[in-house]
């Protein structure tokens, strides 16, 4: 398998021509388009702690609530959702995108946002060296002309225990829309640069009537009821990479990273595919248990395929000391939490397309208990004055899988306990 997947343009394209087609797609669909609910904080420190605590740090000192954070291709709305869920952090949301950057000033306009600043900037351009305690970086890079360079900006942007937040396109999620897009570029008359004028109107005609009879006819008719700009996202965008646990892993270390520990997003959430484990015979799970942590992801990305998680991860410079995921759950085993009855407002979107602050404040923790036998059985039998060990064993739950359990209960995606400072 090569280095990375990449079937859109031609790759003797300049990172200049790269930004100025992606500046021109984005102008044409406005994405992602609005969320219906934009979520407040309880309190400033309450995300910091659930992030710091997702990738291992339970004691809260690596993200404080009052850190530089950078948005780095902010699209229209994800460094307004940040400066919300951080109310107490200085926020940069930078984007190549006029219109989506016009996008996310409405929305501080109608909401009050007060620590956000919008920049117009490429990443191939650095303008930052050691400035960030956390950056965030989600479906970017991957969509320049050489992804290397993007992410060697937002390396020299963090400072030397700072965080980033990753998410790059996992190649076996990404076999039919690479596909795709290879042959509408042919049809299009443009293999080797897009031209949406054209492509549009093609993808339509191929959505509503392609009958080839391969699985390729299932993903067109999936797309059937998704808005033009989810479709265009998709099936058009304009370039593309993608990559496996392995090539990511290779990447990140030229740009003197290294992976810490998956993100729980809001896509895997809902889909139910947030592990990293995969069930295996019993003799093949006590190999996969040997394996370092890198490894045994590759295995699960190379096994599960469209199934397993997206690639999206922490990282953090290659000279920070790296917590195994034994190390957290030792740690996990030995902290005691307090439970989170956290509630917050939401500024929800209203037919004209504004936000309004709403009065209800459902809680944060959604849904109020967890869904997962195990993780509720310990939920329930948690004391504030415990270790969660002890609550394990009140609940007969046994330690197996214990990073799923951890996530389950203690993430950002899942924040039902907050370590106790």
């Amino acid at each position: 398998m090569s280095e990375s997947v990449q079937f859109q343009v031609n790759s003797a394209l300049k990172g200049e021509d790269v930004d100025a087609i992606n500046r021109d797609f984005y102008g044409r669909f406005n994405y992602p388009w609005l969320p219906m609910l934009l979520p407040t904080a309880p309190d400033p420190a309450f995300w910091p702690k659930l992030t710091c605590q997702e990738f291992g740090d339970f004691s809260h000192q690596t993200i404080r609530p009052n850190a530089r954070i950078w948005v780095a291709g902010c699209g229209t709305n994800q460094a307004a959702l940040t400066a919300l869920r951080f109310p107490g952090a200085e926020v940069l949301g930078t984007d190549v995108s006029t219109r989506s950057l016009e996008a996310c000033q409405s929305i501080i306009d109608q909401t009050g946002i007060s620590n956000l600043t919008l920049e117009q900037a490429s990443l191939n351009e650095p303008r930052h060296f050691e400035e960030f305690d956390y950056v965030i970086c989600t479906g970017v890079i991957h969509h320049n002309a050489n992804p290397e360079q993007p992410l060697q900006t937002l390396s020299q942007a963090l400072r030397p225990d700072g965080v980033l937040e990753l998410m790059v396109y996992n190649y076996y999620h990404r076999m039919h829309t690479t596909a795709y897009q290879k042959a509408i570029r042919l049809l299009g008359g443009s293999p080797d640069r897009p031209d949406i004028t054209a492509e549009l109107p093609l993808t339509q005609g191929m959505i509503a009537g392609f009958n080839g009879g391969s699985t390729m006819q299932a993903f067109l008719q999936e797309q059937r009821d998704l808005p033009e700009a989810a479709v265009a996202d998709s099936l058009l965008q304009p370039v593309e990479y993608s990559y496996t646990v392995a090539t990511l892993s290779q990447l990140v270390a030229r740009c003197g990273l290294a992976l810490h520990h998956p993100v729980i997003n809001q896509f895997d959430k809902l889909s139910g595919n947030i592990s990293w484990q995969t069930e295996l015979p019993t003799e093949v799970a006590a190999k996969f248990a040997t394996l370092d942590d890198v490894s045994r992801w590759q295995v699960t990305n190379l096994l599960m395929m469209e199934k397993s998680p997206m690639l999206w991860f922490y990282l953090r410079p290659g000279q920070t000391p790296r917590k195994t995921e034994a190390e957290v759950n030792a740690a996990f085993l030995d902290t005691a939490f307090s439970k989170t009855y956290a509630r917050a407002a939401n500024f929800i979107l209203s037919a004209e397309s504004t936000y309004q602050r709403s009065d209800f404040e459902p809680p944060v923790a959604q849904p109020p208990m967890p869904i997962c036998p195990r993780a509720r059985a310990v939920y329930e039998a948690h004391e504030p004055s415990e270790p969660i060990r002890v609550a394990m064993a009140r609940a007969g739950i046994d330690h197996a899988n214990l990073t799923d359990l951890r996530r389950q209960l203690t993430t950002p995606a899942f924040p039902y306990l907050v370590a106790k400072s």
